[in-house]
């Protein structure tokens, strides 16, 4: 590892640190990240438990579904508000005049939250294992574990690639609030794609996390038949190829919103 992979490596790690020690300092944020994605999957449970038998693959469906939504949650105003956060804290300047670009800043932060989005899936699992007595026996461990990682780096990935379109925006947080239920709709966190309109249908084969969670609920659930007519490896493969694509974007961009952000020196305002 090179020097500056070293020093890259630990602007990352301090970031996700700093990250997380304002996540626990700060309880408003449990609403949103935590508190939010476990309402909703305890209605939807409710609500299917009165349906199938609580046994059934529904329920484990809907279960894995809300371990997403939570990700996804706090994925979506952990980067919707990366840079609000040092506006609101007079950080701003000081941030994006440090030796470090400001991508690898970001990425920490987006890192951290979807890890932590990923602790709150882990936290339904067990409240569905327990209240609901839903079946948590996995399918397929070997690639629920892969389906479960290639789809956190593309949550991550577009999380990076959203935390870009907000940068230059002094409307972060209604940008976020307004795309949170759309992105859980469009890609079928609680119910397959296939019962969407043909034109949103369009929408959910763009987004990572689409593939992604047909992966994971494939890998866990035996027979399940998400209505797409592919193959895990297809989702893994749609999964990794957006992965690949949101990162590359994000990296042309943050260039890019760096260089506008200094040239023009406004993102302190409001």
């Amino acid at each position: 590892m090179s020097r500056l992979e070293i020093s890259r490596f630990q602007v990352v790690k301090a970031s996700m640190g700093l990250t997380a020690r304002n996540f626990f300092v700060d309880p408003q944020w449990i609403i949103p990240s935590i508190i939010a994605p476990f309402v909703f999957t305890m209605v939807s449970l409710f609500i299917f438990s009165r349906e199938a038998g609580q046994t059934s693959a529904v329920l484990l469906a809907a279960v894995l579904g809300g371990g997403m939504m939570g990700m996804w949650g706090t994925t979506v105003y952990g980067s919707g508000e990366s840079i609000g956060f040092d506006r609101w804290n007079g950080t701003l300047e000081c941030t994006l005049s440090a030796p470090s670009p400001l991508i690898w800043i970001i990425m920490g932060r987006v890192l951290w939250n979807t890890m932590e989005g990923s602790l709150n899936g882990v936290f339904i699992l067990v409240i569905g294992l327990l209240w609901f007595r839903v079946g948590i026996g996995i399918a397929n461990m070997p690639m629920f574990v892969l389906s479960t990682m290639v789809t956190f780096l593309s949550l991550s990935a577009f999380g990076m690639l959203l935390a870009n379109l907000i940068v230059l925006s002094r409307r972060g947080g209604f940008i976020t609030n307004g795309i949170e239920i759309p992105v859980y709709i469009a890609t079928g966190t609680m119910f397959p794609i296939v019962a969407l309109p043909l034109y949103i249908q369009g929408i959910s084969y763009a987004l990572g996390p689409t593939w992604g969670i047909d992966a994971i609920r494939r890998s866990a659930i035996a027979g399940y038949n998400s209505g797409l007519h592919v193959s895990i490896y297809f989702d893994l493969l749609m999964t990794v190829m957006a992965t690949i694509l949101y990162m590359a974007l994000s990296g042309y961009l943050f260039v890019q919103v760096e260089k506008i952000a200094k040239r023009n020196g406004t993102l302190g305002d409001y």
